[in-house]
């Protein structure tokens, strides 16, 4: 075969950014968070193997988490001037803390009526330390023959590792679910959802109450 030229193209491509705050600003504030999650949650004492901990939804309006949305605006800037998109404004429209006790995990999912989520890390103990991106193109799993080794074209999960510290930005429709919890700590992040202003404020808020969550 005589080959004149090659080229392959990668189509669609779905960003995720990940960014790491300096250790000696992420770790005071996540002391900072926990006090005030050890305040608003009292004893958690999981009722069932499994049970997940959210808190209400509009922690980026207390004061504790002031100095983390100045750094998760700052990423979502950043993201925005990546992807080259024209707005005026973005609003983070719901912020809330995830408890996951040793045994608990939260399964796939995405975020509606949302531009872009992400999750800030405070507590992500070895076993506890990632989280799972899934592919969102249906039909791409209809004949997956079996791989020497998985790569970007032939796979259909992508893990990102997590840390205390690290921020986690991706489309809101991207679907993602974190494993179980396989270390003996809890593990504890702190999820958002941004919306560009003037894209609906109303319908960006999210649709579920504040609630102990147990997975199956």
């Amino acid at each position: 075969m005589a080959v004149v030229n090659s080229a392959v193209h990668e189509l669609f491509r779905t960003p995720v950014w990940v960014v790491d705050l300096d250790p000696k600003v992420a770790a005071p504030l996540n002391r900072q968070i926990m006090a005030m999650l050890d305040e608003m949650t009292g004893e958690r004492v999981a009722k069932r193997a499994g049970q997940t901990w959210q808190t209400r939804q509009d922690l980026h309006t207390t004061k504790p988490l002031k100095p983390l949305v100045d750094h998760l605006r700052s990423t979502v800037r950043g993201a925005l001037t990546f992807l080259d998109v024209e707005y005026e404004d973005f609003n983070i429209t719901g912020c809330w803390a995830n408890i996951n006790p040793p045994g608990a995990k939260h399964s796939s999912h995405t975020h509606p009526n949302n531009y872009l989520s992400g999750v800030y890390y405070v507590k992500a103990d070895k076993g506890a330390d990632e989280i799972n991106f899934y592919d969102p193109r249906a039909q791409a799993s209809a004949i997956m023959p079996k791989a020497r080794k998985f790569n970007y074209f032939n796979g259909n999960v992508v893990t990102v590792e997590t840390k205390p510290g690290r921020i986690v930005v991706f489309p809101a429709w991207l679907v993602h679910g974190v494993p179980q919890n396989r270390s003996t700590a809890e593990r504890v992040s702190i999820a958002f959802n941004v919306m560009l202003t003037g894209f609906g404020d109303a319908m960006s808020k999210p649709m579920w109450e504040q609630s102990a969550v147990s997975e199956p």
